[in-house]
């Protein structure tokens, strides 16, 4: 590929996903397939990011308790994360796998924005240097998150490291009932989470 391909897919990129509005690509040495590899952004198309969250829960024993001694109870749930060029994102939470979830998200991307599912909602997001802001509106109170995209899956040591900018670290999670996520909100929640929680890119054709 030559550089004016390049050009054109760091225009389609960051011009939108960036909240600076600008290039600059003497910082990448006026290489515009520089900047793809090492500037931070998010996949769009093509597949989503999935975190899936496991926690084993303790049963609290009484008189009636018939749960059989020596099992155990397992939580799991998963989030998604869909971006589009344009700002945009599809977000759900939910204890549906991959499996499941795919076709619903190429449902609403074929009904467009908008477009109603039982868990997945539409949202916007931002990126600024390494750090991604999601905000997302649910039907009891919008969520907000906080992220940060990381350049190679080498980083976590995790096995597969196909393409760059596959993985997002979860830094903050934060609901309110009227949006409003500045500190001096009224009806701000900002959640306790576990460390080491991250997305992970799921390429697939449908998307």
């Amino acid at each position: 590929r030559n550089d004016a391909v390049y050009k054109t897919l760091c225009e389609r990129v960051y011009l939108i996903q960036s909240k600076r509005k600008a290039l600059n690509v003497a910082k990448f040495g006026n290489s515009y397939r520089r900047m793809l590899e090492v500037r931070p952004r998010v996949r769009t198309g093509g597949g989503l990011y999935v975190l899936k969250y496991q926690k084993v829960i303790q049963i609290q024993r009484d008189m009636w308790t018939e749960i059989p001694v020596g099992a155990v109870l397992e939580s799991i749930y998963y989030r998604y994360l869909y971006f589009f060029e344009d700002g945009r994102v599809l977000y759900a939470l939910t204890h549906a796998t991959p499996g499941e979830m795919v076709p619903r998200f190429h449902k609403m991307l074929l009904h467009g924005w908008g477009s109603k599912d039982k868990w997945g909602v539409w949202g916007r997001f931002s990126i600024k240097r390494e750090k991604i802001r999601v905000w997302a509106k649910q039907d009891w109170h919008e969520v907000c998150f906080q992220l940060r995209v990381i350049r190679s899956n080498k980083e976590l040591h995790y096995g597969d490291d196909r393409g760059r900018w596959t993985s997002m670290e979860l830094e903050r999670h934060m609901s309110s009932p009227s949006g409003n996520f500045n500190d001096d909100s009224h009806d701000l929640v900002k959640y306790q989470l576990p460390d080491n929680l991250y997305f992970r890119f799921l390429h697939d054709r449908r998307l």
